[in-house]
């Protein structure tokens, strides 16, 4: 589950758990009708806006449903601005009745506060995930590899100081990590997310975090 801005980028982001429920619980869940079974991967995206919205409605409607868990929702009492903690914890049902539960984490994009920096060299595994949230796929602009087939890459190199932090993070296809490693070539992240690439010609160019449908 992404939690998008208005503009379409990520700002938060959980992974669904499967919750234990018993053969009885799950039968008096599921619809008469199910579609086919779900993919092993689901990708699902809501705008922040609509939190609140969804946090005021705790009934089911329909085959889907997310709603929070726990009373109020930090979406839902927020106001302006995202929660410092994050959008709340929720439970998600699909139509089969299985159930799921999401801890929505902020996804620093346009300002880092470092609450997932690590203090080596290899990024955590939420780190690692998190980028590939927020970039979707390469950061080098030809490249269209998808974020999770790319290296964790450093802009500052980490010998040379560089944070493991989602703002000096970016994910690179193995070639292009090479190519920002060659002579003249160079990658900033003036916030995080956006890739300032530079030349050896001294050409620059800004790769923007993935937008995802609002």
């Amino acid at each position: 589950m992404t939690v998008t801005s208005s503009d379409g980028y990520a700002i938060g982001h959980g992974c669904a758990r499967s919750e234990h429920r018993s053969r009885a619980q799950r039968t008096a869940a599921t619809p008469a009708v199910c579609p086919p079974g779900l993919p092993a991967r689901l990708n699902l995206t809501i705008p922040a806006a609509a939190l609140p919205g969804l946090a005021g409605n705790r009934g089911r409607a329909g085959p889907w449903a997310f709603i929070p868990r726990g009373s109020p929702a930090p979406a839902a009492r927020t106001g302006q601005g995202p929660p410092p903690d994050g959008y709340g914890t929720w439970a998600l049902i699909v139509p089969d009745g299985q159930e799921f539960t999401v801890r929505l984490d902020l996804l620093p994009t346009f300002e880092c506060d470092h609450r997932y920096e690590t203090h080596g060299y290899q990024p955590s595994d939420k780190l690692r995930h998190l980028v590939q949230v927020r970039d979707g796929t390469c950061t080098f602009p030809p490249c269209s590899r998808h974020a999770r087939e790319s290296d964790f890459e450093h802009a500052l190199p980490y010998d040379k100081g560089g944070r493991t932090c989602t703002c000096n993070a970016g994910a690179r296809s193995r070639a292009c990590h090479r190519v920002k490693q060659s002579p003249g070539w160079g990658v900033t992240q003036p916030r995080p997310g956006w890739h300032r690439w530079e030349t050896p010609s001294g050409h620059v160019y800004t790769r923007e975090p993935k937008r995802y449908p609002t």
